[in-house]
């Protein structure tokens, strides 16, 4: 009897070991698989680090979407956006349209997306783009605006943007009108401003000019009580017109001492339309926009006072690094301001001759 309760003891024993062993093969199985795939419907940030190992930025392609895509100023928002991609790991396309044509820059944007484009830095300031960004959007590709304001007055962006950036055209217009100001303290005369079109960034800037300019001479900061502030006219994108422009405001106003262009090509339409009209370099003192190689030769030349240099290779590179985040589900501001230096000839740093030269010359490399 003894013998057997002994037997069935050890029957029952046996039998709880192979259990345990079956148990604890199954639970391993089981953890492997977990770890190998998670369950779907784990809530697992975007941030987690296993995503971020397996995120392949190749995966994923990038554009850089302008107009006059052959700008010289556009070149360098190129340049920063590629250079950004390529140290990231991705592959950036350049696309948009060699003129000024904004339907063909949407209708690229749009192409670019169809074809599964994941992250567009967009370069256009009019509203006119809300519906093409919401339809980008839409399909799954994350668009950034750099360079124009598409903050509203309440507040609120367009549907479908994921983030903004620009400089402040009404600082840098206001820093504008005290350069010059100071530059033309006790002088008599006119003072032309241009822009190139009406759009969001080159209205604030020039709105901007006129109340601190006016703010100045109520002030008696400087004695510019008898200059008088032209209507502001548009010269327009190609150089040759709005040289031509340029000219014949010159020549309607031969009391002419200075002018500020709101657009890119303006220090060289206004410095070669005084030269057209027999003004020696400097009798006028021009103030334009961005640091592009052409522009930079003019103020070195003296030809040309300042340059208000919008930070065009920063935006874009900084545009390609926020596209690169959201890709990863990480966050970003909405809105970044950015700093725009006026650029003189003894300027030091961002706000001196050599650190956009150095920019310039790595435009002409890239696109050699």
């Amino acid at each position: 009897m003894k013998m057997k309760k002994m037997m069935a003891l050890i029957v029952v024993m046996v039998l709880m070991f192979a259990l345990a062993a079956v148990s604890g093969c199954g639970q391993q199985t089981n953890n492997d698989a977990v770890a190998d795939k998670p369950d779907e419907n784990s809530a697992v940030s975007d941030n987690e680090p296993a995503q971020v190992e397996d995120f392949n930025p190749a995966d994923y392609p990038v554009a850089i979407c302008t107009f006059v895509m052959n700008h010289p100023c556009h070149r360098i928002l190129q340049l920063g956006f590629c250079t950004a991609a390529e140290e990231l790991g991705y592959e950036a396309k350049i696309i948009g349209s060699e003129g000024s044509d904004l339907s063909e820059v949407y209708a690229a944007a749009e192409a670019f997306a169809a074809e599964g484009g994941k992250g567009i830095m967009l370069y256009v300031g009019e509203s006119s783009a809300n519906e093409t960004i919401a339809s980008l959007a839409s399909q799954g590709c994350i668009v950034g605006i750099p360079h124009f304001s598409f903050r509203q007055e309440d507040g609120s962006y367009p549907q479908g943007l994921s983030f903004n950036m620009a400089c402040d055209p009404t600082v840098y217009g206001a820093d504008v009108a005290e350069v010059m100001a100071k530059k033309l303290d006790g002088m008599t005369g006119s003072v032309a401003i241009t822009q190139n079109t009406k759009n969001v960034t080159e209205n604030a800037a020039e709105a901007s000019f006129r109340e601190n300019w006016e703010e100045l001479n109520d002030a008696g900061t400087y004695d510019i009580s008898g200059i008088k502030l032209l209507d502001t006219q548009l010269e327009g994108a190609e150089i040759a017109a709005a040289t031509a422009h340029n000219l014949a405001i010159i020549q309607a106003n031969p009391d002419i001492i200075g002018a500020f262009g709101t657009t890119g090509n303006a220090p060289i339409t206004w410095a070669d339309a005084a030269s057209q009209a027999g003004k020696p370099d400097g009798e006028i003192c021009i103030v334009g926009m961005d640091g592009t190689e052409g522009n930079l030769e003019y103020l070195l030349a003296g030809k040309v006072y300042a340059l208000a240099a919008q930070p065009l290779y920063q935006e874009a590179y900084l545009t390609m690094e926020y596209l690169d985040k959201c890709l990863r589900g990480e966050e970003v501001p909405m809105w970044t301001d950015l700093d725009c230096p006026i650029v003189t000839l003894d300027g030091q740093g961002e706000n001196g001759p050599d650190y956009h030269l150095d920019i310039a010359k790595r435009v002409n490399e890239f696109f050699a």
